[in-house]
């Protein structure tokens, strides 16, 4: 009988930098910056809003990085106006592997937003995100 033993690398721990980082590239995303997703969003990510975006679909069905992309360049391509920022520092829990940070919305149009984004990582890159936007700006 032969044994095969496996060797499977280690998770990627979660840092304070590397998820102020994921963050910043998160929002760069949302900015119209498409470009290599695959490096900070995980294979099978998903996205959770906690109510539709305003170019509305069906956001539960959004899987892996093409699809946030997709969803993503859609959305920018209707209001390419829209600059995401975000509002302080991501807090980091490194032992939950979360990372969580309020941000802002400003248009052209005057339109004035803020949300709520709390990014679940695996093996340092974003699997999940739960995203909640309101309906003004938080106090300025």
């Amino acid at each position: 009988m032969t044994t095969t033993t496996r060797h499977t690398a280690a998770p990627t721990p979660l840092t304070t930098a590397t998820g102020i980082a994921l963050f910043d590239r998160w929002t760069a995303l949302w900015n119209g910056d498409f470009s290599d997703p695959e490096a900070f969003l995980a294979p099978g990510f998903r996205i959770r809003f906690a109510n539709e975006p305003e170019r509305g679909g069906a956001t539960d069905a959004v899987h892996g990085p093409a699809g946030i992309v997709g969803l993503v360049s859609g959305f920018r391509a209707q209001r390419p106006d829209l600059v995401y920022a975000v509002d302080g520092t991501p807090l980091v829990d490194t032992g939950l592997g979360r990372v969580a940070c309020c941000w802002h919305v400003t248009g052209a149009d005057g339109l004035r937003k803020s949300g709520i984004d709390l990014l679940e990582v695996t093996d340092g890159r974003i699997a999940t995100v739960w995203s909640v936007t309101g309906l003004r700006r938080f106090a300025d």
